[in-house]
């Protein structure tokens, strides 16, 4: 009966704590365990291990498996949770208010709020069960199948930077029950106590489980997601069953257009309550991201499949209002928000930057939807709107003249002259997707050559290392999955135009990223109303590592999922389609009050599948698992997703294979 087992780079180790005490050898906790080889795959193996108590007295605890190896600068990944360090190896992202931020860092010194040289956490916190990390040419991984015969509903997942120990070793881990430590992190500025959940094993008990470890070279950081499809495959579970496609596009689109429309500032509301049974608005207007055409367009979309010509009207006044208002002379690039009087850069965001200005994440995200709504309104009404396109080449003209040398584009311009006031940000990428699709609409602009060293960019600095960063404004810079989004669409256009092969691989590339976000599986939920409803994480993405929550917006990347699949002939790009679609149609109201609140055709952009981000309450104290109000931004993804491909060839949705063990 051993409790470690050498492995060809370093070892298994196996401790144990009960309460009150660290981790020690199994022996000290009077537990013995068994570790039996049982078979190979391609990127590792799989041990069958059995934990005995052989003890007079129950154990209640936690047992730690960790897969240990040795090197330098290991990059760790806990999918939608840690990616790398989490920029802990870079200064800290400091906004106007002097805030930092409280998301989970590593640093390989000692705990510091936030940082920490270790991190342990719930099953749940994770989109894909599974730790693991790249060092040296190498990718290590440990996953296990699920426990069952206990009283603990989750296991654990950690991960460790060696100098800790002083000794050079680092490691991945799976837990049998589990711990958030050193701290559990809860929101932006919230880290709270570490908690615990333990096993009980009385005298005589076992158990078993089955590990899989994974090992194997690889290029770069890329390498973590061949382990993502095999754990995608061994733990897939789909969604409920949700609405019809029809009936989703129909309710969501309807919710839009009678409960977010603000007559005043022509413009789709950023967030919508219901009080005593009246539907209250808070504008918060933007150009896009929460608001603007970024909601327009798809109902735009939604328009031309319902034939409705008064659900059109009205996205072509908010499209219409931005494109003949937002310009600012001085900048050549469009105001960011509208406060009511008049048009600024300075939205509710603001407070969040380092600095006041321009956001290229707004600006990039605006000319590539107002593009979507010309070719939207070319092809499916027969209208062509000239000035839009003129729009968005003035601002994209002046866009180019602000690239650093890399071909980033800035991650702020100034309001004064547009100039670029700081980089180090995935947030241009949408700018260099509006750039290639005005090429593509317009029959060559002579942009291409420019996006293309940008993409490469945007490629090797961030999407090769799994780390991309800087997109949502209210991040502090913290690694997300909407800057992908940016880089998908980029990318796809780029093959579209000039069928080379290098752009389908980087296409390939930002979507297997973008599904580290993405949940395979369905965790339990604790808390009501996600609880109460069967409510599924399969199919929704997690925003970024400083919220954790799944948002709706990866919904909007369906039609390049299925473009993907259609060039690829690859099933796993179809499978993925197939829970994005179906998460988004279980995850709205299909009637009034269905997640205690709101209207039919309603939803949240936040649902809370973990501890992370319980902060909405019910009126008795109690938490909730959504937040109690209509976001219409989130809800217009889900239905940009409903409205193409998938409703031209609904035979993509046919019932998914079967892929879970």
């Amino acid at each position: 009966m051993a409790h470690i087992m050498k492995l060809n780079d370093g070892m298994l180790r196996l401790t144990a704590k009960t309460e009150g005490a660290g981790y020690r050898p199994l022996e000290d906790c009077a537990l013995e365990a068994e570790l039996t080889p049982t078979g190979t795959f391609s990127e590792g193996q799989q041990l069958r291990l059995k934990i005995y108590n052989r003890n007079s007295q129950p154990f209640r605890g936690i047992i730690h498996v960790e897969r240990v190896f040795s090197g330098e600068h290991p990059a760790f990944f806990m999918p939608a949770f840690l990616y790398n360090r989490n920029r802990g190896n870079v200064p800290p992202y400091v906004d106007q208010l002097g805030r930092v931020g409280f998301f989970p860092r590593m640093a390989d010194y000692e705990v510091q709020r936030p940082y920490s040289p270790y991190w342990m956490v719930r099953g749940d916190r994770l989109s894909h069960p599974v730790s693991m990390a790249f060092c040296g040419g190498k990718v290590y991984g440990i996953s296990a199948s699920s426990l069952s015969g206990t009283d603990c509903v989750f296991n654990g997942f950690s991960c460790r930077l060696g100098r800790e120990q002083g000794c050079g070793e680092h490691s991945v881990g799976f837990t049998l029950g589990y711990e958030n430590a050193p701290w559990l992190y809860q929101a932006f500025e919230s880290l709270l106590e570490r908690n615990c959940g333990m096993i009980v094993l009385n005298p005589g008990e076992e158990l078993t489980v089955s590990l899989y470890l994974y090992d194997f070279a690889a290029e770069d950081e890329r390498g973590i997601h061949k382990v993502i499809r095999h754990v995608y495959g061994r733990t897939h579970q789909p969604p409920r069953r949700g609405s019809r496609l029809e009936d989703g596009v129909r309710d969501i689109a309807s919710a839009i257009c009678q409960d977010s429309f603000v007559e005043s500032c022509r413009n789709y509301s950023t967030q919508v309550t219901l009080q005593n049974g009246v539907v209250k608005q808070n504008p918060l207007a933007s150009i896009s991201w929460t608001g603007g055409v970024e909601v327009a367009v798809p109902v735009l979309y939604a328009a031309a499949r319902l034939q409705d010509p008064a659900m059109r009207g009205q996205a072509l006044q908010v499209i219409q209002n931005i494109v003949d208002h937002s310009m600012n002379p001085r900048s050549h690039l469009p105001y960011d928000a509208y406060d009511g009087k008049k048009w600024n850069t300075r939205g509710w965001w603001d407070d969040c930057l380092s600095r006041s200005g321009h956001s290229s994440y707004l600006v990039g995200q605006a000319l590539y939807y107002i593009l979507e709504g010309y070719e939207l309104e070319k092809k499916h009404f027969g209208t062509e709107h000239s000035d839009w396109l003129a729009f968005v080449k003035h601002s994209l003209d002046h866009i180019e003249t602000t690239k650093n040398e890399d071909g980033e584009v800035p991650y702020l311009w100034s309001a004064e002259d547009g100039s670029g006031l700081e980089y180090d940000s995935f947030a241009g990428c949408w700018c260099v997707a509006a750039a290639v699709y005005c090429d593509r609409l317009c029959g060559g602009t002579g942009r291409l050559a420019s996006a293309a060293a940008s993409l490469r960019h945007y490629e090797e600095a961030y999407v090769a290392h799994a780390e991309c960063y800087g997109t949502p404004c209210d991040t502090l810079k913290a690694v997300d999955s909407e800057g992908s989004l940016a880089f998908i669409k980029a990318c796809r256009i780029m093959h579209q135009l000039t069928g080379e092969a290098q752009y389908l691989q980087m296409l390939r590339d930002g979507l297997e990223y973008e599904f580290t976000f993405k949940f395979c599986w369905n965790p339990p939920i604790q808390v009501d109303p996600l609880k109460r409803l069967g409510w599924s994480c399969c199919g929704g993405s997690v925003t970024s590592t400083c919220n954790p929550h799944i948002h709706p917006m990866s919904n909007n990347v369906c039609d390049d999922l299925a473009y993907c699949y259609a060039q690829t002939g690859d099933r796993y790009f179809l499978q993925r389609l197939r829970d994005t679609v179906a998460w988004g149609l279980q995850t709205y109201s299909t009637r009034d009050g269905e997640y205690d609140y709101g209207k039919k055709g309603w939803m949240s952009e936040r649902f809370c599948y973990s501890e992370g981000l319980l902060l909405e309450r019910y009126d008795n104290g109690d938490p909730c698992s959504t937040w109690k109000c209509f976001l219409p931004w989130g809800a217009s993804n889900i239905l940009e997703g409903f409205c193409g491909t998938v409703w031209e060839h609904p035979e993509l949705l046919a019932e998914p294979e079967k892929t879970a063990n």
